[in-house]
């Protein structure tokens, strides 16, 4: 036999082995393919070595080349009984996986995890558990044991809080909202903001998205003189209930909170909301109300802004700003001068950050600002590297300002009443831009002394807002009604304007 021959015969026959052992550890999936393979290359190594038909070999081949043709015997299958003394053992019918041959006969080392690389992957499987937590929470089905709303959701008519029938009044925003109760949301951020609403049946209910932070909800049925406090109002809120079975009216305020949030409205099955503004119920006209300082404990519908615009059968739009100053504050505290243009402080679900002013014209606005300035000037919180005159200074540059911003934005020719702070703050330099700016020909801003409305320390809370909005309702009705309708207020006491 020549060499090259015996070469051949020899990787042939190597070949041969290897494919039969890889039988053993392969995929079942896998070994239809090799078997086939192995057919043919077992097949084609049976033609090349098996000896001549005539008995000769060929010119180069040698006269052993027609030696039978040479199998190798098959090497048994390894088992793990290493660990097994007795000769029955079951591990000696378990064969080895197919890592465990592949580590023994190629000589895979093993690698070494550290406590950090464990450590490693703990925190991230945790951290997947907490996504898919966090994106999923909620979409199973959840049991309610709230009879209430069990009550409402199956002998109730919803009706969704952006219907038209809903009049409201105020910085409300309107938004569809997945997860809410009719798939839309009307918010507001502003305390004391509320709607009115025309409804049949005996019966009316609110559903709120507040959870975390209640608010109070005042209630007054068919324009009674009663107002029902609703404090800690969350999710579902019955505003009335057994009433009699006809038409009713109901205005529902809103205070307490920085944001409300309405998902639904519920009425009797059957029934439904009527249209409010009609001929019966003409679109009143507002009265827009900007204050620094917001008494949260007191009612709103005891405040003077509140009982001045129900005197006159008008609207009250009421923008209050707790504890800011006027312009350059401090820290984190906001200037009213941008406040006053915003939506919201919050833009999360749909609120606005700009107020779309065209919502509504207001026919006369209030500006009782001064005090919450003053209490930061007196803590040296705010301008604390200016003296008391300088301070005094910058203080009614920026409310002039603030007055020309308002002009020359959104209400060029609405009156505008500037108050004197109830408590004496800085009222000279109050006085002195209403001064300045009809020097300057804004004839529409105009001074409001309210020296000794109602300052004496002995009278209550509730005595001082009705005397407020009385003394106030004698400047405010020239420009809400017709001036011979306003004779029966004089003589009053006061100053009326400049």
């Amino acid at each position: 036999m020549s060499i090259p021959e015996a070469l051949t015969r020899t990787l042939n026959i190597a070949s041969n082995m290897v494919v039969r052992e890889a039988k053993d550890w392969l995929p079942a999936s896998a070994k239809g393919q090799w078997s086939s393979r192995f057919k043919a290359n077992e097949s084609s190594s049976g033609q090349s070595f098996s000896p001549s038909t005539s008995g000769q070999t060929s010119s180069t081949a040698h006269s052993t080349a027609s030696l039978p043709r040479f199998n190798p015997p098959r090497i048994l299958s390894q088992y793990d009984n290493h660990d097994d003394d007795e000769p029955q053992s079951p591990s000696k019918s378990r064969p080895r996986s197919t890592y465990s041959r592949l580590q023994a006969d190629i000589m895979i080392p093993r690698r070494h995890v550290t406590l950090t690389q464990k450590l490693a992957a703990a925190l991230v499987g945790v951290w997947f558990v907490i996504f898919f937590i966090t994106i999923f929470r909620g979409t199973g089905p959840q049991v309610d044991f709230d009879p209430l709303r069990n009550e409402i959701h199956n002998n109730r008519a919803i009706v969704s809080p952006t219907n038209a029938n809903i009049y409201y009044v105020g910085r409300w925003s309107r938004n569809k909202a997945q997860g809410s109760a009719t798939g839309f949301l009307v918010s507001t951020y502003f305390p004391g903001t509320y709607f009115d609403v025309r409804f049949t049946g005996t019966s009316l209910s609110i559903h709120l998205g507040n959870l975390d932070d209640p608010v109070t909800i005042t209630v007054r049925i068919d324009n009674s003189n009663t107002y029902e406090i609703l404090p800690y109002g969350r999710e579902v809120v019955s505003l009335a209930s057994s009433l009699p079975n006809g038409e009713h009216e109901a205005r529902v305020l809103f205070s307490g909170a920085r944001r409300t949030d309405i998902e639904a409205l519920y009425v009797d099955k059957g029934k439904s909301l009527l249209p409010y503004v009609d001929k019966s119920h003409p679109k009143r006209r507002i009265v827009e109300v900007f204050q620094d300082t917001y008494n949260s404990s007191h009612s709103d519908v005891l405040s003077w802004s509140y009982l001045l615009t129900n005197k006159f059968d008008v609207d009250r739009v009421l923008i209050s700003a707790n504890d800011m100053c006027m312009s350059n504050c401090p820290n984190d505290i906001m200037a009213l001068d941008r406040f006053y243009f915003l939506g919201s402080l919050s833009a999360a679900r749909g609120m606005p950050k700009y107020w779309y002013f065209d919502e509504y014209r207001p026919s006369l606005m209030i500006l009782d600002l001064g005090v919450a300035t003053k209490r930061l000037i007196d803590k040296k919180i705010m301008y604390r590297l200016l003296l008391p005159q300088d301070a005094s200074k910058v203080y009614s540059e920026a409310y002039m300002n603030f007055i020309r911003q308002i002009r020359k934005k959104v209400h060029k020719r609405v009156p505008i009443l500037v108050l004197r702070p109830f408590d004496g703050s800085l009222e000279t330099d109050s006085l002195q831009v209403v001064q300045t700016l009809r020097q300057q020909g804004d004839k529409n801003v105009h001074w409001i002394d309210t020296t000794s409305w109602a300052t004496d320390a002995l009278d209550n809370e509730a005595a001082k807002q009705e005397k407020r909005a009385s003394f106030l309702s004698l400047h405010a009705c020239p420009f809400l009604r017709p001036r011979d309708e306003c004779q029966f207020l004089y003589p009053f006491e006061g100053k009326l304007e400049i």
